[in-house]
């Protein structure tokens, strides 16, 4: 079990025909929604979300639909130069200048194949272990959507966007001296995000960055479903050899711009929920202190994490704001018996199984009815934006309650990996997301 990649010559947008790149690529397909699909769709004939987001229509059948649309689309795309491939393979380095909470950053990886294989579940029995990983469980989700499209176009558009163990920065060392260069893609987004490509074709630096990655595991950071839907793939058309690679971006973990942000959890829909009784379990194993607002709430718990501390926010509508922290971590040992001692002292494990478990009654049954739009017991809040604000008025609403999250480490995202273990689901938010259009694979 190995890491192999390999270079590709990617299908790109030509702007002397296509138009300006910033109204062609997109965010990936599962941000796209609602009237973000029209407003994507109405910058220009060729935006990459004509093909990702096709919508459905009350006339579509079986041999005409919003797949075989997009593959008319793509063909149509290629077939008139608004696409065209590079002339060699390479692999391609693209590069995010973002900011967090003020602070400039600037995250970099490189967009390459990698042949396919099932996810690792053990160690191999000597030396260092690679392979691929996936660090959180997936909310039940029909990959048949993803798996549609690629049947019928036949190409991989959408990034999976994996991270990799480069300690020495070797490989980051090669993908700098390529960023000396001009890139041949450059937008900002309409967050204020610059995302920028370059080209890799020099055969030496190619080879090296495939033996470098050789002896390497993957952690598959975010697009588990498209990992799983390229495996179905695969194995539905196993005489074709491009099926069995599949188009990843690659981020070293000691990337300075790798960022982790908090996802938090809205509760709501549950037949008996009591504040004081949820209270009074919580005092059984949390220190807890009331502010009268938010922002001294987040004070404390970034205080404690700064410390290593488990420290969870909570709002229930009592014009209080909780910070929990929770006194002793071996409650863990009694609830998850079964995990390893890193998984146990995960913040989100100690959330999923203590708090939303035990005390509030929400299992794994009840938690897969939870989405990141709504429904279920459980929604998922990305900690961006207006989100606290947001989840806030959402409990003065309706909802019953909101746990505010601390991010998971990296470190803990490679340390859980490492022993094949699953985190709950949506336990990190990469930021910024991976877009899609820059390259694309083409498999047929």
């Amino acid at each position: 079990m190995m890491v192999r990649v390999k270079p590709f010559k990617a299908y790109r947008y030509n702007e002397a025909k296509a138009g300006e790149l910033f109204r062609l690529v997109t965010p990936p397909y599962d941000i796209i929604k609602g009237d973000k699909i029209d407003e994507l769709q109405s910058l220009s004939d060729y935006s990459m979300a004509w093909i990702i987001k096709n919508k459905s229509e009350e006339s579509d059948t079986p041999s005409s639909n919003q797949y075989t649309r997009a593959k008319d689309h793509f063909n149509k795309w290629i077939s008139e130069g608004i696409l065209t491939p590079d002339e060699k393979d390479s692999f391609y380095v693209y590069g995010q200048d973002f900011e967090v909470e003020g602070k400039k950053l600037f995250r970099f990886g490189f967009i390459g194949l990698i042949e396919l294989e099932e996810f690792a579940t053990n160690a191999p029995g000597a030396g260092g272990f690679s392979g691929v990983l996936q660090h959180e469980e997936t909310l039940p989700k029909d990959i048949v959507d993803r798996l549609s499209l690629c049947r019928s176009c036949m190409a991989n558009f959408g990034q999976i966007f994996v991270i990799y163990p480069d300690h020495k920065q070797q490989v980051d060392a090669i993908l700098e001296k390529h960023m000396d260069s001009n890139p041949v893609g450059d937008i900002v987004d309409d967050a204020g995000i610059q995302h920028r490509l370059w080209i890799i074709d020099n055969e030496d630096d190619l080879k090296e960055i495939v033996r470098l990655m050789d002896d390497k595991y993957v952690i598959i950071a975010d697009g588990h479903h498209r990992y799983k839907t390229a495996l179905a793939l695969s194995k539905e058309r196993p005489e074709l050899e491009t099926a069995k690679y599949r188009m990843l971006t690659f981020v070293n973990i000691s990337n300075l711009g790798l960022v982790v942000l908090p996802t938090h959890r809205l509760i709501q829909n549950l037949e008996d929920f009591s504040k004081d009784r949820l209270l009074e379990d919580i005092y059984k194993y949390f220190e807890v202190t009331s502010f009268d607002s938010s922002n001294s709430m987040f004070e404390l718990m970034n205080k404690n994490f700064q410390e290593g501390k488990h420290s969870f926010g909570l709002y229930m509508d009592d014009d209080k704001f909780y910070a929990l922290t929770l006194t002793d971590l071996s409650i863990m040992d009694t609830l998850l018996p079964d995990k390893s001692a890193e998984l146990r002292g995960l913040d989100v494990a100690i959330l999923h199984a203590l708090m939303l478990d035990k005390m509030l009654g929400i299992d794994k049954k009840k938690l897969e009815q939870g989405t990141m739009k709504g429904g279920g017991y459980v929604v998922y809040i990305k900690g961006i934006g207006d989100a606290v604000e947001e989840s806030i008025k959402s409990v003065r609403t309706g909802a019953q309650a909101v746990f505010f999250m601390n991010p998971t480490r990296v470190d803990e995202v490679e340390a859980v990996s490492k022993n094949f273990e699953c985190m709950p689901q949506k336990s990190t938010f990469f930021q910024p997301k991976v877009w899609t259009g820059f390259t694309i694979n083409k498999l047929e």
